[in-house]
């Protein structure tokens, strides 16, 4: 049986923990993926959103010894992304970049998710991107917590607990965000679809 992306990262940390340091690569190949789109989407430039991926996994190998799994590994290391992101955007003095997102083919716990097919006609395809570009700059908009909350839950695929968890807040607060959220880019975004 196929073990799901949380149970394999469980497994690595284990063995990691016992002695094994291969372990971690495999950590590291589990989420880099969906870690840099992540990261990506918070910042909005590649080589900040690589360099803070590195920090990330040295970050989590200079604790993954520590690492009691009070919290899910994504969860403790998307914690991690989150900060870490948050010193270079203040860093910078200026305001956040907008998400990107990875449609990656299964969530944390192996179940497939659903996506449009993207095979579209041309011209199809030229009104997806002006509506993907609309929504970057609706959630550059967006606070700092509304923004985090709706790329956890929507394009990480996270639970509202798993998106209260990395964000340090109640289930109830990040429910709270993510509904903001949806609801400042549902606003924004109706006069383009009655366009289209």
């Amino acid at each position: 049986m196929e073990l799901s992306e949380k149970e394999k990262s469980l497994e690595c940390v284990r063995r990691f923990q016992e002695g094994d340091r291969r372990a971690f690569d495999e950590l590291v190949q589990i989420h880099k993926r969906k870690a840099y789109g992540f990261v990506l989407g918070m910042i909005g430039n590649s080589e900040d959103a690589s360099d803070i991926l590195q920090e990330g996994f040295l970050r989590v190998y200079q604790s993954l010894g520590r690492f009691r799994g009070d919290a899910g590994f994504k969860t403790w290391f998307y914690r991690i992304l989150i900060n870490l992101s948050r010193d270079v955007l203040r860093r910078r003095g200026r305001s956040r970049r907008v998400f990107a997102y990875s449609m990656d083919e299964a969530d944390e716990d192996g179940k497939t998710r659903e996506y449009p097919d993207l095979s579209l006609r041309p011209d199809d395809q030229a009104q997806q991107k002006e509506l993907d570009e609309l929504v970057r700059r609706i959630a550059s908009g967006l606070s700092d917590r509304q923004r985090e909350a709706f790329c956890l839950r929507y394009f990480q695929g996270m639970r509202s607990d798993e998106v209260a968890s990395v964000l340090g807040c109640g289930v109830s607060t990040a429910k709270v965000h993510i509904f903001r959220a949806l609801r400042e880019v549902g606003r924004r975004i109706q006069p383009y679809l009655k366009e289209h």
